[in-house]
């Protein structure tokens, strides 16, 4: 082995054969995916999905995934909750807290 490939060998994220025009496109993929899943884990995480967490976490789509979860499975959980919080606005009732059936 010569000195040169001891160099090269020695840093794992060195891409002597990728042109600069495709380290910027690696990069932007990378960023793309991180700010998908950082939003998508998170809002995962306070809507308190388990599932969809560990789905989310484990899964690399380049984003794919965390868009339908943000879009849809998301955007109907919080149109959901924003119904019941405007009918409890008009009704001028407390929220019942666990308690389904009325008495």
């Amino acid at each position: 082995m010569t000195t040169r490939n001891r160099a090269t060998s020695a840093m794992p994220f060195r891409m002597p054969d990728v042109s600069s025009g495709g380290r910027a496109m690696i990069v932007a993929a990378v960023t793309w995916s991180l700010a998908w899943k950082a939003a998508s884990l998170w809002r995962a995480a306070k809507n308190d999905s388990k599932p969809w967490f560990a789905a989310l976490l484990l899964s690399n789509t380049l984003g794919a995934l965390d868009a339908i979860y943000l879009f849809g499975v998301d955007r109907r959980h919080r149109i959901a909750n924003r119904a019941e919080e405007d009918l409890l606005a008009a009704t001028h009732e407390p929220e019942q807290l666990g308690h389904h059936q009325e008495t």
